[in-house]
Formats: C-alpha cells, structure tokens, sequence
C-alpha cells in the first residue's frame, strides 16, 4: 500500500472514529457527553488539518469534503463546533 492510500486510509478511520464518537454522545450518560463531543471535534479538526497535505484527485477530494461536510453539520448540531454561516 502507497503512502497516499495509507493517508487516504488513516482519513477515512478518523472518519469513522468522529461518527462513532458522535453517536456515543448520544447514548452516553451526562457527564461522558462533553468527553465525546470533544473526541469527535478533535478527529474532525485533525482530518482538516491532514487534507490540505494530502495529494487527492479532484475525485478523492470532492469525496472526503462531503463527507467533512456532513460530519461538520452533525458536529454543529451537536453544539460541538459553532455554526458556520450560510
């Protein structure tokens, strides 16, 4: 496997591990909701800051922005990220 598979790889578990962590939030008892918002935040703004490295193909690219988009729209709904303006 080539450096930018295991990039493309490592990107899409942290995609995983932000949603995983986002639907514990949901079930979590109170006090462990703050502790899973916060890892789904941090895997969201870790994949953020790994794709502007990263060499995609337009494809590749319009792919994990949508999927960015979509767990930054449940991150917001979730109060874990402030609202981006439309």
């Amino acid at each position: 496997m080539g450096s930018q598979d295991q990039d493309l790889s490592s990107i899409q578990t942290q995609l995983t591990a932000a949603r995983w962590h986002l639907d514990a939030a949901v079930s979590a008892p109170a006090e462990a909701v703050p502790h899973s918002l916060q890892r789904a935040r941090d895997s969201y703004e870790s994949i953020v800051g790994s794709l502007s490295r990263l060499n995609l193909t337009a494809e590749q690219r319009a792919h994990l922005e949508r999927e960015l988009s979509a767990l930054r729209s449940r991150l917001e709904a979730a109060g874990a990220l402030p609202r981006t303006n439309p």
